[in-house]
């Protein structure tokens, strides 16, 4: 079975768990620079942290549609006009001190991807 040759893959591999990758949870303690406390005995500095492309300012394009109702002459009904352009729209979701993150812990725990900021 195909359970069983991973398991035995995973145990003929030996180590201990923070060799291997893993889903790490995070509070920012310093935001620059970047600090992040793991456990209550480890903190991670940006030297070994990665960021995702949406943590931090970016910017995207789009597209962005307006409706604007216009009134009809005399009798007539309001017209509506939809105008799309393209525009480039900016986000700032730079982390602050206090936000939970989720990370993953690359294979041999030298390396943190910090891709999501936890909450709103």
């Amino acid at each position: 079975m195909a359970g069983e040759q991973l398991i035995k893959m995973l145990t003929e591999r030996g180590g201990s768990d923070s060799e291997y990758s893993d889903v790490i949870y995070g509070r920012v303690i310093s935001a620059s620079p970047l600090r992040v406390q793991i456990s209550n005995s480890m903190i991670i500095d940006d030297n070994f942290i990665v960021l995702g492309k949406h943590i931090g300012s970016f910017s995207m394009s789009g597209s962005l549609t307006t409706t604007e109702e216009k009134k009809g002459k005399d009798g007539e009904k309001p017209k509506t006009e939809k105008t799309t352009e393209a525009a480039t729209f900016t986000f700032d979701n730079s982390l602050k001190v206090g936000d939970r993150v989720t990370m993953i812990r690359a294979d041999g725990g030298q390396q943190f991807y910090l891709f999501e900021r936890e909450g709103g």
